[in-house]
């Protein structure tokens, strides 16, 4: 497993930039439910008063490899942050970021959309989703040397992860879809870990196939694997959300947005793909060819969403799925626990489309 040498359970990396700001806010946690939500483009600001902006932020992510700190580390390179008011971003890298949202000693959090969404409900704090990071799920089946056709995993054993984890239900969706019956044409077990040691485990030899991600294609093939069977949906999986900084200082919730949206839109340009990996390379993230090969595909505009939007069916069927396997309290409603002004603010800045479509949520 190739692993950004800065962390193995949390680090933290300053970003300087140099500007001016303030604070405010207040009251009780807006939602995308309430009745006052903006319906028409001119009910959207299209401007950012920096006065109004927190200076310094702290913002955890959950996860080390590059893709999830890229956003962050192109709009301090670029002075996207001064621009908006921002000082500096302080990068916590931490399993899981929400306890610490919700205490208050961080601002924002890049975490699961639908876990946020489910501390949200069951913390009844002001934790607020507010954009997606990565909008597109890879379904893959990986498996080892000697595997080259669905008749091939008779007999076989896999691991999607732990049972009744969405891996796990999607990739035995995956198998009927290819004629493969789970359970029965194939022996499917429980393992911990995410998917980097599951890739570890199908070249051990542990088990003969797994659930992988898109970057690990060629560290498989390199070790004469494949990825047998492999889709690519729209799921607005992961994003950021917000707390206590969305009610002292909703400004530099705006802020944030525009300055990564804005490096988001950098880096989803294909043509910028040598200089985003040189500057990751830079920050001491290890990113070796196997993984920048995967970059058209991971930074994809439809993958890593360019615009941090979604479609409200989508993100229906997403938490009514999570519902399912429980990772979602009963009865949830996302609506309620999402706060989309700051996005649509930054979208405008931008010049994008308003997505989700104004009045649509």
């Amino acid at each position: 497993m190739h692993r950004s040498k800065q962390l193995l359970t949390v680090f933290s990396v300053t970003l300087l930039l140099a500007a001016c700001g303030g604070g405010g806010g207040g009251g009780a946690a807006p939602n995308a439910a309430n009745s006052g939500a903006p319906t028409t483009a001119a009910d959207i600001s299209a401007t950012i008063d920096t006065s109004k902006v927190k200076r310094d932020l702290v913002v955890g992510v959950d996860n080390p490899y590059y893709l999830f700190h890229e956003d962050i580390l192109v709009a301090q390179d670029k002075g996207y942050f001064k621009e908006v008011g921002i000082d500096t971003v302080e990068i916590k890298t931490i399993e899981d970021p929400l306890p610490a949202l919700i205490g208050g000693s961080l601002d924002m959090a890049l975490y699961d959309s639908d876990t946020s969404i489910a501390a949200a409900k069951k913390s009844n704090t002001g934790v607020r989703f507010l954009s997606v990071y990565l909008g597109g799920e890879a379904n893959i089946l990986g498996v080892h040397k000697g595997i080259n056709t669905a008749a091939d995993l008779k007999g076989k054993t896999i691991t999607g992860g732990q049972f009744n984890s969405r891996n796990d239900a999607i990739l035995r969706e995956l198998l009927t879809k290819n004629g493969v019956v789970p359970d029965q044409d194939v022996k499917i077990v429980s393992t911990g870990g995410q998917s980097n040691e599951r890739l570890q485990s199908v070249i051990a030899g542990v088990v003969d196939g797994a659930s992988l991600q898109l970057r690990h294609r060629k560290v498989l093939e390199r070790e004469g694997g494949k990825f047998l069977f492999e889709e690519t949906r729209r799921v607005p999986q992961n994003g950021w959300a917000a707390n206590k900084l969305l009610q002292e200082s909703p400004e530099t919730v705006t802020a944030f947005l525009t300055a990564t949206l804005k490096a988001r839109q950098f880096i989803t340009n294909q043509a910028n793909k040598d200089e985003v990996l040189a500057l990751m390379v830079k920050h001491g993230f290890d990113v070796p060819p196997e993984f920048a090969d995967a970059y058209s595909a991971e930074n994809a505009p439809d993958y890593h969403v360019a615009d941090g939007g979604f479609e409200p069916a989508d993100m229906d069927k997403f938490i009514q799925d999570q519902i399912g396997f429980k990772s979602v309290p009963e009865g949830t409603d996302w609506r309620q626990y999402t706060y989309l002004v700051p996005l649509w603010r930054a979208q405008k800045i931008l010049g994008l489309p308003f997505r989700p479509a104004l009045g649509s949520v």
